[in-house]
């Protein structure tokens, strides 16, 4: 389960945008008009560039998000208002749909299986809308009609809230329970930008506003998976060596610095396999993720990972090292496998310093932090070394 702190800001960053246009819309009569008719060229720009970059960095999910947008903004504002009417019904029943999918479809690029399903998906959802708008049909028809609830929610139909309501659930238990935290709460958003887009549809600029926040909530989710590829481990969710090289250049003249070592992970990684070796990882990593007294881990790399804490020394953080020994020490780890399961436990080693005058960079108070922690290791492992 997800922490109520790392919701609400994953949550809040795209309900600011949402609610900056909302504003707009409601203001309308205030805003300058020129506003307004620039914002559907910057829509297009921002969109071709997520576009672009998103093909660059081989993450096709975004581009299949923002081109049902594109295609829907171009069909309301160029075909006759019939079928403009049939197109909007369309667009409220599959694109709650359409995101759901494609939040769980895998990123895997445009050539795999993954990426042949998305194309398919979406070459099937074009051609039912083509169809829907070329031909009358009686089901179509009767999902028109359909009646669902006592209240009237015009100008969508039932069958669409239903399925905007479901999707919505969806979205929120992923919310609470997925720890892909940062896709999750932007489309939840999307969703609620959509379907208030579509709600206000008789609103002026409510649609154009609503896509081109939405525009925007997908531009800025790109930037924040950029950083998170480039930024944090994908296997721990723990900010990598990158991040701990680029805080590293922050600090001050005082700080504590621990590198800590899972025991003989090496030659659990070859009794049990990779496996269950990846995940006393992320048993050990959402540990050291938890550290209390102004810490912040890091894996740097393999089984080896630091934690640095600015502004302290030794004294200070020594007790908040030892207690996390502790805590995965005495944290049971069951390894399962076709005949049975067993209990185990995992030992890490750390060694702990802090800077001194006589250190020059970073790097050489990392390198003291090394030394103690193969002290550590010498003096018996599942202890914590203070040079």
């Amino acid at each position: 389960m997800n922490s109520l702190k790392a919701i609400s800001l994953n949550v809040g960053i795209p309900t600011f945008i949402f609610l900056i246009f909302s504003l707009i819309v409601y203001y309308s009569p205030k805003v300058p008009e020129y506003i307004f008719l620039i914002a559907p060229y910057i829509f297009y720009a921002l969109c071709a560039i997520i576009i672009w970059v998103s093909w660059h960095f081989n993450r096709n999910r975004f581009i299949f998000i923002i081109l049902p947008l594109l295609l829907i903004d171009f069909g309301f504002e160029n075909i006759e208002p019939l079928k403009a009417s049939m197109l909007f019904f369309c667009a409220s029943v599959l694109y709650p749909i359409h995101l759901l999918i494609f939040l769980t479809l895998k990123e895997r690029g445009f050539f795999s299986v993954w990426g042949i399903l998305k194309l398919l998906f979406f070459s099937i959802e074009i051609g039912i809308v083509l169809y829907v708008l070329n031909y009358e049909n009686t089901y179509v028809n009767n999902l028109l009609g359909l009646k669902i609830f006592a209240h009237s929610f015009y100008p969508l139909k039932d069958i669409a809230i239903a399925i905007m309501l479901s999707v919505l659930s969806i979205f929120t238990a992923l919310i609470i329970f997925n720890r892909y935290l940062i896709y999750n709460s932007t489309f939840l958003v999307l969703l609620i930008s959509f379907c208030l887009g579509m709600y206000f549809l008789k609103t002026a600029y409510a649609v154009d506003m609503a896509f081109f926040s939405m525009a925007i909530m997908i531009f800025v989710l790109l930037i924040r998976e950029t950083y998170r590829l480039a930024f944090y481990d994908e296997l721990t969710s723990m900010p990598g060596r990158r991040a701990l090289i680029e805080d590293m250049a922050k600090l001050g003249r005082k700080y504590a610095l621990v590198m800590i070592d899972i025991d003989h992970f090496k030659k659990f990684n070859d009794t049990y396999g990779h496996d269950t070796g990846d995940e006393v990882l992320k048993m050990v990593a959402s540990k050291l993720l938890a550290v209390s007294g102004g810490g912040k881990a890091y894996r740097y790399g393999g089984e080896e990972f630091t934690i640095l804490f600015p502004s302290k020394d030794t004294e200070e953080t020594f007790l908040h090292v030892d207690i996390l020994r502790q805590n995965i020490a005495t944290t049971p780890f069951v390894v399962r496998n076709k005949k049975k399961a067993k209990t185990i436990y995992i030992n890490i080693s750390a060694g702990l310093v802090q800077s001194t005058s006589k250190d020059k960079d970073p790097f050489a108070v990392m390198k003291r932090a090394d030394n103690a922690l193969y002290k550590a290791k010498d003096a018996g492992r599942n202890t914590v070394i203070k040079a």
